[in-house]
Protein backbone atom coordinates (compact mmCIF):
# COMPACT_ATOMS: atom_id res chain seq x y z
CA UNK A 1 0.00 0.00 0.00
CA UNK A 2 2.91 2.21 0.95
CA UNK A 3 4.71 1.81 -2.31
CA UNK A 4 1.15 2.26 -4.52
CA UNK A 5 0.66 5.90 -2.85
CA UNK A 6 4.25 6.35 -3.16
CA UNK A 7 4.19 5.68 -6.83
CA UNK A 8 1.21 7.52 -7.23
CA UNK A 9 2.75 10.73 -5.90
CA UNK A 10 5.60 10.82 -7.96
CA UNK A 11 2.98 10.32 -11.11
CA UNK A 12 0.96 13.10 -9.70
CA UNK A 13 4.59 15.59 -9.39
CA UNK A 14 5.42 14.44 -13.00
CA UNK A 15 1.98 14.98 -13.98
CA UNK A 16 2.24 18.46 -12.22
CA UNK A 17 5.50 19.18 -14.23
CA UNK A 18 4.30 18.67 -17.29
CA UNK A 19 1.24 20.51 -16.99
CA UNK A 20 3.88 23.16 -15.84
CA UNK A 21 5.71 22.54 -18.86
CA UNK A 22 2.94 22.67 -21.28
CA UNK A 23 1.74 26.21 -19.59
CA UNK A 24 4.98 27.88 -20.18
CA UNK A 25 4.75 26.32 -23.74
CA UNK A 26 2.05 28.44 -24.52
CA UNK A 27 2.29 31.53 -22.89
CA UNK A 28 6.34 32.29 -24.19
CA UNK A 29 4.55 32.54 -28.10
CA UNK A 30 1.96 34.21 -27.27
CA UNK A 31 3.90 37.35 -25.51
CA UNK A 32 6.44 37.23 -28.80
CA UNK A 33 3.37 36.54 -31.29
CA UNK A 34 1.72 39.87 -29.14
CA UNK A 35 5.02 41.51 -30.08
CA UNK A 36 5.69 40.66 -33.79
CA UNK A 37 2.06 41.87 -34.21
CA UNK A 38 3.04 45.29 -32.16
CA UNK A 39 5.55 45.53 -35.15
CA UNK A 40 3.38 44.64 -37.74
CA UNK A 41 1.26 47.00 -36.73
CA UNK A 42 3.84 49.94 -36.44
CA UNK A 43 5.09 49.41 -39.84
CA UNK A 44 1.70 48.96 -41.60
CA UNK A 45 0.93 52.83 -39.87
CA UNK A 46 4.62 54.33 -41.62
CA UNK A 47 3.93 52.55 -44.79
CA UNK A 48 0.16 54.49 -44.79
CA UNK A 49 1.65 57.44 -43.66
CA UNK A 50 4.06 57.33 -46.79
CA UNK A 51 1.15 56.30 -49.21
CA UNK A 52 -0.69 59.79 -47.98
CA UNK A 53 2.52 61.81 -48.57
CA UNK A 54 2.95 60.15 -51.68
CA UNK A 55 -0.57 60.65 -52.54
CA UNK A 56 -0.98 64.06 -51.76
CA UNK A 57 2.48 64.72 -54.27
CA UNK A 58 0.62 62.94 -56.65
CA UNK A 59 -2.18 65.06 -56.48
CA UNK A 60 -0.13 68.16 -56.74
CA UNK A 61 1.64 67.46 -60.09
CA UNK A 62 -1.65 66.09 -61.45
CA UNK A 63 -2.43 70.07 -60.95
CA UNK A 64 0.41 71.34 -61.65
CA UNK A 65 0.30 69.49 -65.25
CA UNK A 66 -3.26 70.40 -65.93
CA UNK A 67 -2.35 74.10 -65.33
CA UNK A 68 0.70 73.42 -67.68
CA UNK A 69 -2.20 71.62 -70.45
CA UNK A 70 -4.27 74.53 -69.97
CA UNK A 71 -1.79 77.12 -70.46
CA UNK A 72 -0.57 75.49 -73.85
CA UNK A 73 -4.04 75.00 -75.02
CA UNK A 74 -4.33 78.81 -74.35
CA UNK A 75 -1.25 79.53 -75.86
CA UNK A 76 -1.85 77.05 -78.91
CA UNK A 77 -5.16 78.94 -79.51
CA UNK A 78 -4.09 81.88 -79.41
CA UNK A 79 -1.15 81.02 -81.77
CA UNK A 80 -2.01 81.14 -85.79
CA UNK A 81 0.28 78.85 -87.45
CA UNK A 82 -0.15 76.14 -84.29
CA UNK A 83 -2.06 73.11 -84.42
CA UNK A 84 -4.93 72.52 -81.87
CA UNK A 85 -4.12 70.54 -78.70
CA UNK A 86 -6.49 67.82 -79.42
CA UNK A 87 -7.92 66.50 -82.72
CA UNK A 88 -11.67 66.95 -83.00
CA UNK A 89 -13.60 63.91 -82.52
CA UNK A 90 -10.94 62.21 -81.16
CA UNK A 91 -11.21 60.19 -78.06
CA UNK A 92 -9.86 61.86 -75.16
CA UNK A 93 -7.35 60.12 -72.57
CA UNK A 94 -8.28 59.72 -69.11
CA UNK A 95 -6.06 62.15 -66.56
CA UNK A 96 -3.69 59.44 -65.57
CA UNK A 97 -2.87 58.10 -69.20
CA UNK A 98 -2.56 62.16 -70.17
CA UNK A 99 -0.36 62.93 -67.24
CA UNK A 100 1.45 59.56 -68.01
CA UNK A 101 1.96 60.34 -71.94
CA UNK A 102 2.26 64.28 -70.95
CA UNK A 103 5.22 64.10 -68.32
CA UNK A 104 8.02 62.03 -70.76
CA UNK A 105 6.81 64.16 -73.80
CA UNK A 106 7.68 67.26 -72.37
CA UNK A 107 11.16 66.91 -71.81
CA UNK A 108 11.39 66.81 -75.72
CA UNK A 109 13.24 69.30 -77.58
CA UNK A 110 10.70 71.42 -79.77
CA UNK A 111 13.37 70.51 -83.01
CA UNK A 112 12.57 66.52 -82.81
CA UNK A 113 8.79 67.31 -83.36
CA UNK A 114 10.13 70.20 -86.04
CA UNK A 115 11.82 67.17 -88.35
CA UNK A 116 9.08 64.70 -88.03
CA UNK A 117 6.92 67.46 -90.13
CA UNK A 118 6.71 65.99 -93.71
CA UNK A 119 9.33 66.53 -96.45
CA UNK A 120 8.61 69.83 -98.66
CA UNK A 121 6.46 71.72 -95.92
CA UNK A 122 7.71 74.45 -94.96
CA UNK A 123 8.62 75.14 -91.22
CA UNK A 124 6.64 76.49 -88.58
CA UNK A 125 7.68 80.19 -86.98
CA UNK A 126 6.33 81.49 -84.07
CA UNK A 127 3.81 84.54 -83.52
CA UNK A 128 6.64 86.51 -81.96
CA UNK A 129 9.20 86.27 -84.61
CA UNK A 130 6.28 86.68 -87.23
CA UNK A 131 5.06 89.99 -85.14
CA UNK A 132 9.03 91.43 -84.35
CA UNK A 133 9.34 90.85 -88.33
CA UNK A 134 6.25 92.23 -89.82
CA UNK A 135 6.02 95.53 -87.15
CA UNK A 136 8.89 97.05 -88.71
CA UNK A 137 7.06 98.44 -91.53
CA UNK A 138 4.18 100.62 -91.09
CA UNK A 139 2.42 99.54 -94.28
CA UNK A 140 2.62 95.92 -92.84
CA UNK A 141 -0.05 95.03 -89.34
CA UNK A 142 1.54 91.78 -88.89
CA UNK A 143 -0.24 89.07 -86.91
CA UNK A 144 -2.84 90.52 -84.93
CA UNK A 145 -2.91 91.36 -81.55
CA UNK A 146 -3.76 88.24 -78.73
CA UNK A 147 -7.01 88.70 -77.63
CA UNK A 148 -7.31 90.99 -74.33
CA UNK A 149 -4.11 92.57 -74.75
CA UNK A 150 -3.29 96.04 -75.43
CA UNK A 151 -0.38 97.14 -77.17
CA UNK A 152 0.43 100.74 -76.69
CA UNK A 153 2.96 101.99 -79.80
CA UNK A 154 4.75 106.18 -79.22
CA UNK A 155 6.19 106.68 -82.84
CA UNK A 156 8.14 109.42 -83.90
CA UNK A 157 8.66 109.84 -87.57
CA UNK A 158 10.84 112.55 -89.48
CA UNK A 159 10.64 113.28 -93.33
CA UNK A 160 12.26 115.49 -95.71
CA UNK A 161 11.43 116.51 -98.78
CA UNK A 162 12.59 118.97 -101.87
CA UNK A 163 10.59 119.42 -104.93
CA UNK A 164 10.64 122.01 -107.77
CA UNK A 165 7.06 120.19 -109.33
CA UNK A 166 4.51 121.81 -106.74
CA UNK A 167 0.71 123.25 -107.09
CA UNK A 168 -1.51 124.40 -105.43
CA UNK A 169 -4.66 124.13 -106.80
CA UNK A 170 -6.62 122.69 -103.81
CA UNK A 171 -5.12 119.97 -102.60
CA UNK A 172 -4.10 119.45 -98.87
CA UNK A 173 -0.67 118.91 -97.29
CA UNK A 174 -1.22 115.81 -95.84
CA UNK A 175 -3.04 113.60 -98.19
CA UNK A 176 -0.23 113.82 -100.81
CA UNK A 177 3.29 114.93 -98.97
CA UNK A 178 5.04 116.21 -102.25
CA UNK A 179 1.93 118.81 -102.50
CA UNK A 180 1.27 122.31 -100.91
CA UNK A 181 -2.13 124.29 -100.86
CA UNK A 182 -2.42 127.37 -102.62
CA UNK A 183 -3.23 129.68 -106.22
CA UNK A 184 -0.01 130.10 -107.57
CA UNK A 185 2.79 128.60 -109.58
CA UNK A 186 5.63 127.52 -106.99
CA UNK A 187 8.94 126.01 -108.07
CA UNK A 188 10.82 124.70 -105.36
CA UNK A 189 9.73 123.88 -101.93
CA UNK A 190 11.66 122.40 -98.83
CA UNK A 191 9.69 120.33 -96.53
CA UNK A 192 10.55 118.96 -93.13
CA UNK A 193 7.87 116.97 -91.11
CA UNK A 194 7.62 116.06 -87.53
CA UNK A 195 4.80 113.45 -86.38
CA UNK A 196 4.50 112.31 -83.29
CA UNK A 197 1.81 109.66 -82.77
CA UNK A 198 0.60 107.57 -79.75
CA UNK A 199 -1.29 104.08 -81.32
CA UNK A 200 -3.52 101.70 -79.43
CA UNK A 201 -4.34 98.21 -80.13
CA UNK A 202 -6.69 96.05 -78.55
CA UNK A 203 -7.21 92.01 -79.25
CA UNK A 204 -11.17 92.01 -78.94
CA UNK A 205 -10.92 88.33 -80.01
CA UNK A 206 -7.76 86.19 -81.58
CA UNK A 207 -8.57 87.14 -85.30
CA UNK A 208 -9.87 91.14 -84.80
CA UNK A 209 -8.10 93.70 -82.85
CA UNK A 210 -8.98 97.73 -82.78
CA UNK A 211 -6.85 100.08 -83.49
CA UNK A 212 -6.75 104.18 -82.81
CA UNK A 213 -3.92 106.27 -83.64
CA UNK A 214 -3.79 110.13 -82.64
CA UNK A 215 -0.76 112.07 -84.29
CA UNK A 216 0.72 115.29 -83.14
CA UNK A 217 2.66 117.28 -86.60
CA UNK A 218 5.27 120.33 -86.59
CA UNK A 219 5.88 121.40 -89.81
CA UNK A 220 8.39 124.14 -91.36
CA UNK A 221 8.30 124.95 -95.34
CA UNK A 222 10.42 126.64 -96.93
CA UNK A 223 9.22 127.97 -100.67
CA UNK A 224 10.74 129.51 -103.37
CA UNK A 225 8.58 130.80 -106.07
CA UNK A 226 8.58 133.13 -109.44
CA UNK A 227 5.55 133.69 -111.49
CA UNK A 228 6.07 132.92 -115.25
CA UNK A 229 6.18 136.72 -116.41
CA UNK A 230 9.31 137.54 -113.84
CA UNK A 231 12.41 137.92 -114.76
CA UNK A 232 15.36 135.28 -113.10
CA UNK A 233 16.20 137.82 -110.47
CA UNK A 234 12.28 137.71 -109.68
CA UNK A 235 11.95 134.98 -107.07
CA UNK A 236 9.66 135.51 -103.60
CA UNK A 237 11.33 133.60 -101.02
CA UNK A 238 8.74 132.86 -98.08
CA UNK A 239 8.83 130.92 -94.88
CA UNK A 240 6.14 129.03 -92.63
CA UNK A 241 5.77 126.49 -89.81
CA UNK A 242 2.72 125.16 -87.95
CA UNK A 243 1.94 122.82 -85.46
CA UNK A 244 -1.09 120.93 -83.62
CA UNK A 245 -2.92 118.30 -83.96
CA UNK A 246 -3.35 115.86 -87.03
CA UNK A 247 -6.08 113.36 -88.65
CA UNK A 248 -7.22 110.97 -85.84
CA UNK A 249 -7.07 107.80 -87.32
CA UNK A 250 -8.96 103.98 -86.20
CA UNK A 251 -9.30 100.84 -87.84
CA UNK A 252 -10.25 97.28 -87.89
CA UNK A 253 -8.08 94.22 -88.60
CA UNK A 254 -9.17 91.02 -89.34
CA UNK A 255 -7.25 87.63 -90.14
CA UNK A 256 -9.30 85.03 -92.30
CA UNK A 257 -7.50 81.73 -91.49
CA UNK A 258 -4.36 80.41 -89.45
CA UNK A 259 -1.86 79.98 -91.90
CA UNK A 260 -1.88 76.12 -91.93
CA UNK A 261 -0.88 73.53 -94.28
CA UNK A 262 1.15 75.91 -96.08
CA UNK A 263 -1.10 78.80 -96.86
CA UNK A 264 -0.27 82.22 -95.75
CA UNK A 265 -1.98 84.36 -93.40
CA UNK A 266 -5.04 86.76 -94.81
CA UNK A 267 -5.40 89.83 -92.69
CA UNK A 268 -8.23 92.50 -94.28
CA UNK A 269 -8.05 95.46 -92.71
CA UNK A 270 -10.60 98.87 -92.71
CA UNK A 271 -9.17 102.22 -91.64
CA UNK A 272 -10.52 105.49 -91.20
CA UNK A 273 -9.19 109.10 -91.35
CA UNK A 274 -11.06 111.87 -89.56
CA UNK A 275 -10.01 115.42 -90.55
CA UNK A 276 -9.37 116.61 -86.87
CA UNK A 277 -6.25 118.53 -88.49
CA UNK A 278 -5.98 121.98 -89.06
CA UNK A 279 -7.73 122.50 -92.76
CA UNK A 280 -5.26 123.51 -95.41
CA UNK A 281 -8.74 125.78 -96.78
CA UNK A 282 -9.01 127.48 -93.12
CA UNK A 283 -5.31 128.69 -92.56
CA UNK A 284 -4.37 132.56 -92.33
CA UNK A 285 -3.16 133.79 -95.89
CA UNK A 286 -1.40 136.71 -96.89
CA UNK A 287 -1.35 137.92 -101.05
CA UNK A 288 1.17 139.56 -102.63
CA UNK A 289 0.86 141.32 -105.86
CA UNK A 290 3.77 140.36 -108.68
CA UNK A 291 5.39 143.45 -109.48
CA UNK A 292 7.69 143.84 -112.92
CA UNK A 293 11.53 144.70 -112.89
CA UNK A 294 9.69 148.48 -112.87
CA UNK A 295 7.49 148.12 -109.91
CA UNK A 296 3.71 147.81 -112.12
CA UNK A 297 2.21 145.14 -111.12
CA UNK A 298 2.04 142.17 -113.80
CA UNK A 299 -1.57 141.18 -115.40
CA UNK A 300 -2.69 138.14 -116.35
CA UNK A 301 -4.64 137.66 -120.01
CA UNK A 302 -7.71 138.77 -118.52
CA UNK A 303 -5.83 142.06 -117.50
CA UNK A 304 -6.10 141.18 -113.80
CA UNK A 305 -3.17 141.70 -111.29
CA UNK A 306 -1.20 138.71 -110.54
CA UNK A 307 -1.56 137.66 -107.07
CA UNK A 308 0.50 135.09 -105.14
CA UNK A 309 -0.89 133.81 -101.99
CA UNK A 310 0.81 132.70 -99.22
CA UNK A 311 -0.30 131.05 -96.06
CA UNK A 312 1.32 132.20 -92.83
CA UNK A 313 0.51 129.17 -91.18
CA UNK A 314 0.24 125.53 -92.16
CA UNK A 315 -1.86 123.12 -91.84
CA UNK A 316 -1.82 119.67 -89.75
CA UNK A 317 -4.81 118.01 -91.51
CA UNK A 318 -5.95 117.11 -94.65
CA UNK A 319 -9.79 118.10 -94.59
CA UNK A 320 -11.12 115.21 -96.31
CA UNK A 321 -12.38 112.41 -94.32
CA UNK A 322 -10.75 109.16 -95.74
CA UNK A 323 -11.69 105.54 -95.70
CA UNK A 324 -9.04 102.73 -96.99
CA UNK A 325 -9.37 99.03 -96.86
CA UNK A 326 -6.83 96.79 -96.95
CA UNK A 327 -6.00 92.97 -97.36
CA UNK A 328 -2.61 91.85 -96.49
CA UNK A 329 -0.64 88.48 -96.88
CA UNK A 330 2.27 87.60 -94.30
CA UNK A 331 3.95 83.91 -95.15
CA UNK A 332 6.59 82.90 -92.55
CA UNK A 333 9.61 80.15 -94.06
CA UNK A 334 12.22 79.77 -91.50
CA UNK A 335 13.90 82.01 -90.87
CA UNK A 336 12.45 84.80 -93.07
CA UNK A 337 8.34 86.14 -94.04
CA UNK A 338 7.30 87.15 -96.73
CA UNK A 339 5.06 90.04 -96.53
CA UNK A 340 2.59 92.36 -99.13
CA UNK A 341 -0.54 94.77 -99.18
CA UNK A 342 -2.66 95.79 -101.41
CA UNK A 343 -4.68 99.09 -100.28
CA UNK A 344 -7.10 101.40 -101.73
CA UNK A 345 -7.47 105.14 -99.89
CA UNK A 346 -11.13 106.78 -100.82
CA UNK A 347 -10.82 110.04 -99.87
CA UNK A 348 -14.37 111.91 -99.63
CA UNK A 349 -14.95 114.74 -101.50
CA UNK A 350 -16.12 117.98 -100.04
CA UNK A 351 -17.30 121.46 -100.41
CA UNK A 352 -14.29 123.63 -99.12
CA UNK A 353 -16.28 127.28 -99.93
CA UNK A 354 -18.15 129.21 -102.46
CA UNK A 355 -15.14 130.64 -103.79
CA UNK A 356 -13.23 127.06 -104.06
CA UNK A 357 -16.15 125.23 -104.26
CA UNK A 358 -16.36 121.21 -104.44
CA UNK A 359 -12.66 119.63 -104.12
CA UNK A 360 -12.18 115.79 -104.67
CA UNK A 361 -8.52 115.53 -103.49
CA UNK A 362 -8.71 112.08 -105.30
CA UNK A 363 -8.06 108.80 -104.69
CA UNK A 364 -5.02 106.68 -103.79
CA UNK A 365 -4.14 102.98 -105.00
CA UNK A 366 -1.20 101.59 -102.58
CA UNK A 367 0.97 98.28 -103.34
CA UNK A 368 3.95 97.36 -101.27
CA UNK A 369 5.80 94.13 -100.18
CA UNK A 370 8.90 92.88 -99.04
CA UNK A 371 10.51 90.24 -97.16
CA UNK A 372 11.86 90.06 -93.19
CA UNK A 373 14.47 88.50 -91.96
CA UNK A 374 15.46 86.60 -88.34
CA UNK A 375 18.72 87.65 -87.06
CA UNK A 376 18.46 85.66 -84.10
CA UNK A 377 15.98 85.67 -81.49
CA UNK A 378 16.08 89.00 -80.21
CA UNK A 379 17.13 90.91 -83.71
CA UNK A 380 15.41 91.22 -87.43
CA UNK A 381 15.58 93.33 -90.22
CA UNK A 382 13.61 93.98 -93.62
CA UNK A 383 13.50 95.35 -96.81
CA UNK A 384 10.58 96.54 -98.92
CA UNK A 385 9.41 98.94 -102.01
CA UNK A 386 5.98 100.59 -101.81
CA UNK A 387 4.31 102.21 -104.67
CA UNK A 388 1.06 104.50 -104.51
CA UNK A 389 -0.61 105.83 -107.24
CA UNK A 390 -3.13 109.26 -106.70
CA UNK A 391 -5.61 110.01 -109.55
CA UNK A 392 -6.08 113.75 -110.34
CA UNK A 393 -7.66 115.94 -108.23
CA UNK A 394 -10.84 117.76 -109.34
CA UNK A 395 -12.38 121.02 -108.21
CA UNK A 396 -16.16 121.53 -109.35
CA UNK A 397 -15.79 118.31 -112.13
CA UNK A 398 -12.81 119.77 -113.61
CA UNK A 399 -9.59 117.42 -113.12
CA UNK A 400 -6.40 119.62 -112.04
CA UNK A 401 -3.72 119.76 -114.18
CA UNK A 402 -0.67 117.90 -112.95
CA UNK A 403 -2.15 116.63 -109.55
CA UNK A 404 -2.05 112.79 -110.66
CA UNK A 405 1.33 111.38 -108.90
CA UNK A 406 3.71 108.66 -108.46
CA UNK A 407 4.94 107.38 -105.26
CA UNK A 408 7.44 104.73 -105.01
CA UNK A 409 9.53 104.38 -101.76
CA UNK A 410 12.11 101.63 -100.83
CA UNK A 411 12.08 101.00 -96.95
CA UNK A 412 14.93 99.43 -94.87
CA UNK A 413 13.73 98.41 -91.46
CA UNK A 414 15.34 96.78 -88.06
CA UNK A 415 13.73 95.45 -85.15
CA UNK A 416 15.16 94.63 -81.75
CA UNK A 417 13.29 93.01 -78.24
CA UNK A 418 13.97 94.86 -75.57
CA UNK A 419 12.47 92.71 -73.42
CA UNK A 420 9.30 89.90 -73.14
CA UNK A 421 6.89 93.17 -73.43
CA UNK A 422 8.07 95.46 -75.92
CA UNK A 423 10.68 96.04 -79.08
CA UNK A 424 12.53 99.28 -81.00
CA UNK A 425 11.80 99.53 -84.12
CA UNK A 426 13.49 101.47 -86.75
CA UNK A 427 12.73 102.32 -90.51
CA UNK A 428 14.12 104.19 -93.20
CA UNK A 429 12.22 105.10 -96.15
CA UNK A 430 14.10 106.54 -99.63
CA UNK A 431 12.07 108.30 -102.11
CA UNK A 432 12.24 106.01 -105.44
CA UNK A 433 10.35 108.72 -107.57
CA UNK A 434 10.14 112.44 -108.22
CA UNK A 435 6.64 112.48 -106.36
CA UNK A 436 7.94 111.07 -103.12
CA UNK A 437 9.54 111.89 -100.47
CA UNK A 438 13.10 112.44 -100.05
CA UNK A 439 14.06 111.10 -97.11
CA UNK A 440 12.08 109.78 -93.68
CA UNK A 441 12.57 108.00 -90.77
CA UNK A 442 10.39 106.09 -87.82
CA UNK A 443 11.45 105.23 -84.69
CA UNK A 444 8.63 102.80 -82.81
CA UNK A 445 8.72 101.54 -79.43
CA UNK A 446 6.02 99.05 -78.88
CA UNK A 447 4.90 97.86 -75.95
CA UNK A 448 1.87 95.16 -74.97
CA UNK A 449 -0.09 94.88 -71.44
CA UNK A 450 -2.21 91.50 -70.81
CA UNK A 451 -5.06 92.82 -69.40
CA UNK A 452 -6.66 88.99 -68.44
Amino acid sequence: MVQAEDVRGRANKLLCCLLGVLLCLQVVPAAAQSDELAELRRSLAEQKRMLEQQRQHMEQQSRHMEELEQRLERLSTQQPGSKPAATAGKEQPSGEQQRAVTAPEAGKPQKQSAQAEPVGKPPEISKKEVEAIASISDEVRGVLTPRGTLVIDPSLKFAHSSNNRVFLEGFGPLVVPSLFLGLIDIREVDRDLWIASLSARYGITSRLQFELKVPYVWREDRVRSRPLLVNLFGDDVFEADGDGLGDVEFAFDYQFNKGLNGWPFFIGGLRVSAPTGTDPFDVATVDIVVLDNEGNPVNDDDGNPIIQRFPTELATGSGFWGIQPSLTFLYPTDPAVFFGTLSYNWSIEDRVDNEIGEIDPGDTIGLSGGMGFGINERSSFSLGFSYKHVTKTEQNGSELKGSELDIGELSLGYAFRLSRKSNLNLSIGIGATEDAQDFQMTVRLPTNFALF
